[in-house]
C-alpha cells in the first residue's frame, strides 16, 4: 500500500462515492510507483459492489486520466488480471491510454463561451472531516461517539432506513468490568449478517436495541464470522456463474441477488463437499441425468427447472440418488 496515493486518492473529488471507493481500493493494493493488479472479483468483494460497477467506475477513471490500464495475457493468451496504473499526483492531467487525447480537466472561464478551457493548477489539499457526532469529547469518549454515530449510519445504509439513535451501539463499543469493547467492524459485520439472514418482519428489518443485546452479541459475533467465512469460501457470483454455464443453454438464466445469496448458502450444509467443483458437478450431474421433463418436455415449452429449484435441498438429494 502506498500512503501517499491513498492521501492523493482520498483528497481527489471524482464524482460519485462508489467510483472514490474504487479508486482509493486501487491506491491500497498500489505500489509506490501507481503500479496494482487486483482482480475486478476482488475490488468487487472489498468494496461490496457488483463486478459489472466496478469495471464501469474503472472505465469512468480511465476517461477522467486517473488511472492507466494495462491488458495482459498468459502465454496461452488467456486473459489475466490487469494491471492499473494510477496517476493522481496531477489529477488526471496525464494523456488517457491506448493514445487517446488527454482527459480535459478544465474549466470554461467565467468572462465568455469562447474561451478556452481555463489551465488548472492541481495540488493536495487537506481532507477536513467532519466532526461525527458534533463536539465528541477528547479521548475515548468521543472516538465510542463518532464509532457509534459511523455504525448507525452503516446500519441505516444497509436497511434503507434513518434511524437516529446511536446508543445501542455506544453499549457495545464501551467495554466493562466483565467484557472488552466490541470494535465497529464487529458491529458492521453483525449488521450485515442480520440484514443477509434474519428473516424480517412484513418490510422491516430488525431495530440496532434487537442487534445490540449485550447478553447475546456474542453468539450474534460467532454466528456473522461463520457467515462471511462460508461466503467468502464460495462465492455467490462463482456458483451463479457455473450455473449459466451449465445449463443457461437449457434452464433459465439466474442473476444474483440477496434470496439467492441465501439459497447458496444454505445448501452449502447439505453438500458433502462444500466447494465450486462440488456446485459444479451437481449442476453437471442435473444436466446429464434429469429426464426432460425438467427441461420443458419433448417440445420445450412446458414447465422447467430453474436455479432456485435446484437450490431446494430435496432437488440436491434426488439428483445425488438418481431419483429424479
Amino acid at each position: 500500500m502506498s500512503m501517499l496515493l491513498m492521501v492523493q486518492a482520498m483528497a481527489i473529488k471524482v464524482g460519485n462515492p462508489l467510483r472514490k471507493l474504487v479508486l482509493i481500493k486501487l491506491a491500497d493494493n498500489a505500489s509506490d510507483s501507481g503500479e496494482c493488479w487486483p482482480s475486478v472479483g476482488h475490488i468487487a468483494d472489498q468494496c461490496e459492489i457488483s463486478p459489472r460497477s466496478v469495471q464501469s467506475h474503472i472505465r469512468q477513471l480511465v476517461k477522467d486520466g486517473l488511472v492507466r490500464v494495462e491488458q495482459r495475457r498468459g502465454s496461452s493468451g488467456v486473459n489475466q488480471s490487469n494491471v492499473y496504473h494510477l496517476n493522481l499526483a496531477g489529477e488526471g492531467a496525464n494523456p488517457a491510454p491506448y493514445g487517446a487525447a488527454a482527459a480535459p480537466r478544465g474549466r470554461k472561464s467565467c468572462g465568455g463561451e469562447g474561451a478556452g478551457a481555463a489551465p488548472r493548477t492541481s495540488r493536495l489539499e487537506p481532507v477536513i472531516e467532519p466532526i461525527d457526532p458534533p463536539n465528541p469529547q477528547v479521548g475515548g469518549e468521543g472516538e465510542i461517539l463518532a464509532d457509534a454515530q459511523k455504525a448507525l449510519e452503516f446500519y441505516n445504509q444497509q436497511t434503507g432506513t434513518r434511524c437516529k439513535d446511536a446508543k445501542p451501539f455506544v453499549t457495545l463499543l464501551t467495554p466493562t468490568t466483565s467484557r472488552d469493547a466490541y470494535t465497529l467492524d464487529d458491529l458492521k459485520l453483525v449488521i450485515r449478517w442480520v440484514v443477509s439472514e434474519w428473516k424480517r418482519r412484513g418490510d422491516t428489518y430488525a431495530k440496532p436495541a434487537n442487534i445490540c443485546r449485550v447478553n447475546r452479541f456474542d453468539g450474534y459475533l460467532a454466528d456473522a464470522t461463520a457467515w462471511a467465512t462460508a461466503e467468502a469460501a464460495i462465492p455467490a457470483e462463482d456458483v451463479i456463474a457455473g450455473y449459466n454455464e451449465i445449463l443457461g443453454d437449457v434452464l433459465p438464466v439466474a442473476e444474483l441477488d440477496d434470496g439467492r445469496r441465501r439459497m447458496i448458502r444454505h445448501i452449502q450444509a447439505h453438500m458433502l463437499t462444500q466447494s465450486i467443483p462440488a456446485f459444479l458437478g451437481y449442476f453437471e450431474k442435473f444436466r446429464d441425468t434429469a429426464p426432460e421433463f425438467y427441461f420443458g418436455g419433448p417440445e420445450r415449452d412446458g414447465w422447467r427447472a430453474s436455479f432456485d429449484y435446484l437450490m431446494k435441498p430435496e432437488t440436491l438429494r434426488k439428483t445425488r440418488e438418481n431419483a429424479l
